[in-house]
């Protein structure tokens, strides 16, 4: 753009140049200007560490026109300074942030005897906490440089200024250092960092700061979180005397089948990657699946057989059948043979040969059936009810095997929970929802509630708390739920079951694809990848583990 300022060429050409030398310098200084509102604006927005690094050291660079630059981050237990990014210009290096791992050691803060390393630029500024400036960095005698000069003389480089700053948060804790060497004249001469360099890179360095503190601090509490997830479920297990480690065990089933989906690259999931956040979500779900068992009454938690009461009711049948074999033998002395066989048939069984071996039997049987099994079919429920007949009194004494709370709780079929107990543990489901759901969890981990207090639900929507369907379940919600129903199935520690075997266990799963519950090809995959297998070695006992033959009970295969 030309100008005139005077009628005179040679005054008006000097002041054109003038002009156009603020006004050049005026835009770059507008730049840099929006390029820290742009770093500033990245702090509250954007969640990657490394491209606010990218962002730091790329201004820094532009203003100082620095021909190299660094920046470490102080690991986790303050013992070192890690490589975050390293960059040089002249050898066309790039490393670190967005660009891949800085894979060099780092650069321990103490010797070796716990004493602050003090003889090397980076860590005296980060013990010292005040940054240095050398326009001549060899010729500095307080500190080792031997290693820049190594490095120099293995890349035929030259390290000559240096400005070195600490990263240090609000608290005055210092979180990181920046580095900055040889800033170049527009001709590429190295030159000095002059005050306004300084003073430019030190906001750089705070901005820094306070990118690393909010990073820390985001992670502490979510650390925070998930330790207080852990600690919830470890709370919860130890409400069993029997020390269950379910939630445990599926919390981490349920992260072993999301990674390895993550890894996965062929077949059905070769689609499906699951970000950091997201993976961290379905963990969080798997931890807290079983929260709602925090009000879960422990007798029922803790039902071993399905008589238990305070005690198992097991003993009270026996005893009640000793008394009346006590008083069939008291009959036997004292009535008529025909009144006694008269007495059996009308009280006890009327197609017993021997009464008293009838009772033991069915002492027998009543122990058998407290058992909770997977199913009980209708010819057992049927002997049962014949027991429950017997029920008499003589000389002012009530006889009887069972009473009524003994039949409802032997008609169970599966488990040792009658219908009222089922109730309340399957309640545990909806206080779970009704828990995570009134939790602000951070945006990112919206679904936690939703993943937990699904597990029970169905393909098919015969599940429950809300009976959803296909459409309504998401894959994070299908992992867990199988995770929960092969912890379940394998366990060796649940209170009122037998641990089944691999193959046995398997079979249920299969059939639980065949019924619609379960997703086939989630099931397939926990089959082809092994994950299976994997979960056994680690947490079931070696007669548990048989030799199973997958193709069996993939989703194609009909299991009767």
């Amino acid at each position: 753009m030309k100008y005139t300022f005077n009628a005179n060429p040679r005054v008006n050409k000097t002041l054109s140049m003038v002009v156009e030398t603020i006004s050049s310098m005026a835009d770059e200084q507008l730049k840099h200007i929006q390029q820290l509102t742009k770093i500033g604006q990245s702090l509250s927005s954007e969640t990657d560490l490394s491209k606010i690094f990218d962002m730091i050291l790329d201004e820094g660079v532009a203003f100082t026109k620095a021909d190299g630059a660094t920046i470490y981050r102080v690991n986790e237990d303050a013992t070192a300074l890690e490589f975050e990014i390293v960059y040089n210009g002249t050898m066309k290096m790039r490393q670190g942030g967005s660009h891949g791992a800085v894979n060099w050691k780092p650069v321990p803060l103490y010797d070796e005897k716990g004493n602050p390393e003090l003889s090397y630029i980076v860590t005296a500024v980060y013990h010292k906490k005040q940054g240095l400036c050398f326009d001549d960095v060899y010729q500095t005698k307080d500190y080792d440089i031997s290693g820049t000069i190594n490095f120099d003389k293995n890349s035929n480089y030259r390290c000559e200024a240096m400005l070195t700053i600490p990263l240090k948060d609000h608290e005055d804790t210092v979180l990181g250092v920046i580095q900055f060497i040889n800033p170049l004249t527009p001709e590429g001469e190295v030159n000095v960092f002059s005050d306004e360099h300084r003073a430019m890179l030190s906001s750089l360095a705070s901005q820094a700061a306070i990118a690393l503190s909010n990073r820390k601090l985001i992670e502490s509490l979510e650390n925070l979180l998930m330790e207080f997830m852990r600690s919830i479920a470890g709370a919860i297990e130890r409400k069993s005397k029997y020390s269950s480690n379910h939630i445990t065990r599926v919390a981490l089933l349920t992260d072993m089948i999301a990674e390895k989906i993550n890894e996965t690259e062929e077949g059905h999931y070769s689609d499906v990657h699951f970000s950091e956040n997201e993976l961290k979500e379905i963990s969080m779900s798997g931890w807290m699946h079983d929260v709602g068992k925090i009000i879960t009454p422990e007798f029922v938690m803790d039902k071993s057989t399905k008589l238990e009461r305070i005690m198992d009711g097991v003993h009270l049948v026996q005893e009640r059948i000793a008394h009346i074999k006590t008083l069939l033998r008291y009959l036997k002395l004292s009535l008529s043979e025909q009144d006694y066989q008269d007495f059996v048939k009308e009280h006890i069984n009327k197609d017993a040969a021997d009464a008293v071996a009838y009772l033991d039997e069915a002492s027998h049987f009543v122990q058998g059936l407290n058992i909770g099994g997977e199913f009980v079919p209708d010819e057992t429920l049927a002997k049962m009810q014949i027991l429950a007949e017997i029920d008499f009194e003589y000389e002012g004494h009530r006889y009887q095997v069972l009473d009524d709370l003994d039949k409802k709780n032997l008609s169970i079929r599966r488990g040792t929970l009658n219908t009222d107990e089922l109730k309340v543990m399957r309640d545990h489901v909806s206080i779970t929802w009704e828990m995570l759901s009134e939790l602000s969890f951070p945006k990112k981990y919206k679904n936690v509630a939703f993943y937990a207090a699904s597990h029970h639900e169905a393909l098919n929507g015969s599940g429950y708390p809300r009976g959803l369907s296909d459409g309504q379940l998401p894959l994070p919600s299908r992992i867990i739920a199988i995770a929960d129903i092969f912890e379940a199935l394998t366990s060796a520690d649940r209170p009122y079951k037998t641990p089944k075997t691999l193959s046995e266990s398997l079979k249920i799963i299969a059939i639980m694809v065949k019924q619609g519950h379960l997703d086939p090809d989630l099931v397939d995959f926990f089959l082809d990848s092994g994950l299976y297998l994997e979960f056994a070695k680690q947490h079931m006992s070696k007669d548990q583990i048989d030799d199973v033959d997958i193709s069996l009970y993939k989703s194609q295969k009909k299991i009767d």
